[in-house]
């Protein structure tokens, strides 16, 4: 914003003083300076609207970032502004951000990062529902390659599959979960950062695995009976019908 305020200081004292006083003599250009005068004030209005809506949009990225309490709110983040969530923490940390580069509204590059001359290509999977598989790692990598880019950074504000950290694994390729996210977010806080002694963080409900007969989400319940009555251990969301468990 503060690049934008100048930018419209340095137009209307450029178009209202500084070229007529280097005008001249001649005709053609005294002209010319004389049509563009007039100009200043709607120079100066342009540049202090762009003022504006990047102040605005600097205070919803700082608001998006220190709002966050926990994985709830983090995914009831609408799934543009979770990018700009992605951002701000990305930016805190010390990278410059860019947002220029996309490869299309799903499956490509959301943001570019740039530190110590290395450049990372950031794509969010902003599924509640649904986790990031495979496939979609396979094609951030390809896009990596072909870009030139030091690694890749997947977000999301669910899960990945098994297949998907067995393809990232030995790769350029970070997975960033609900979890974790909600970890670096926390890291750049405003709030946190100036703490001296910060309050202990609520538990976090474990996440669901998946079924490991029917593959669909867990629920987590406390054995009535036999040996581990009253143990916790996960069990299958479609019981009776389906009679997968895991161990907590």
């Amino acid at each position: 914003w503060w690049v934008s305020a100048g930018l419209g200081v340095v137009a209307y004292v450029g178009l209202r003083w500084i070229l007529p006083a280097f005008a001249g003599q001649d005709k053609l250009v005294q002209a010319f300076v004389t049509n563009l005068s007039p100009l200043a004030p709607f120079a100066a209005l342009l540049f202090g609207m762009m003022a504006v809506a990047s102040a605005l949009f600097g205070a919803k990225r700082r608001r998006l970032v220190d709002g966050q309490q926990s994985l709830e709110t983090l995914r009831a983040t609408p799934w543009k502004d979770f990018e700009y969530l992605v951002a701000e923490a990305y930016r805190r940390r010390g990278f410059t951000v860019d947002y220029s580069l996309s490869k299309g509204s799903d499956g490509g590059v959301d943001l570019v990062l740039q530190k110590d001359g290395r450049k990372s290509l950031v794509q969010c999977k902003h599924w509640k529902s649904f986790q990031v598989g495979r496939p979609e790692l396979q094609k951030m990598f390809g896009i990596m390659t072909a870009e030139g880019a030091d690694e890749a950074i997947i977000v999301t504000s669910g899960r990945f599959t098994d297949g998907a950290r067995e393809f990232a694994n030995g790769k350029p390729i970070h997975l960033l979960d609900g979890p974790h996210l909600l970890d670096l977010v926390r890291s750049v806080q405003t709030g946190r950062q100036n703490r001296s002694n910060p309050e202990p963080e609520p538990a976090q409900a474990p996440i669901s695995p998946q079924c490991p007969r029917c593959g669909k989400e867990m629920i987590l319940r406390t054995a009535r009976r036999g040996n581990q009555a009253g143990s916790k251990f996960w069990g299958c969301q479609s019981y009776p019908s389906c009679k997968g468990t895991l161990p907590v």
